[in-house]
């Protein structure tokens, strides 16, 4: 048995995943609760008929996964390249609640705004924690498709362009190339999704 001087702390094992890598599985047991470190990760829901939602996209601090072997409510597919660690004790009850937190706005824009609002809030959302500083603007440094957007936010894809169209009227938004969004605000930015 190798001993180690009192006071020692072994580092956490990082946890790599590729791009395109499929992390956690809806319905099936979580190996842990992470936290990214890096990288960034589309999670997204199936239900019994078939039909998919993109539910968030999480990067630098935000929690993935459940402890104790519990099933996933949803799938967590890497976007790019990312590195987590196994949260414990403060830093996994800080990370479920964040998720908690941050699921139940979802829910409740849903219920109580409209799409433009809905999609709106969404970019915030994504600007602010995953955001970079770009001309006029935050942009958010994920590519978002017209269907990823509508399924955000629970519409179609015909009425999330008419409201995408909308913000960029009213100039809240701008897009710059293929699903690229830049929201045209001031916000306090993370220091990078990497």
């Amino acid at each position: 048995m190798v001993s180690r001087p009192l006071g020692v702390v072994e580092p956490l094992p990082l946890v790599v995943v590729r791009a395109g890598q499929t992390l956690v599985r809806q319905d099936e047991p979580c190996d842990d609760l992470w936290v990214v470190d890096s990288g960034v990760f589309a999670v997204s829901v199936l239900d019994a008929d078939g039909r998919g939602m993109l539910l968030d996209v999480l990067g630098p601090g935000d929690g993935l996964g459940l402890p104790d072997a519990h099933p996933s409510p949803w799938t967590a597919t890497a976007l790019r390249p990312a590195r987590l660690h196994p949260a414990t004790g403060a830093e996994g009850t800080t990370a479920l609640a964040a998720t908690t937190a941050r699921l139940t706005s979802i829910v409740t824009d849903l219920a109580w705004f409209d799409i433009t609002d809905r999609i709106e809030r969404r970019l915030l959302d994504l600007a602010s924690r995953l955001g970079r500083p770009a001309p006029g603007g935050t942009l958010i440094p994920v590519r978002l498709t017209q269907d990823e957007l509508a399924s955000m936010v629970g519409a179609t894809r015909e009425s999330a362009n008419r409201a995408v169209r909308a913000l960029i009227a009213r100039g809240s938004i701008d897009v710059r190339g293929r699903g690229r969004y830049v929201v045209n605000s001031q916000l306090r930015l993370v220091d990078d999704v990497r």
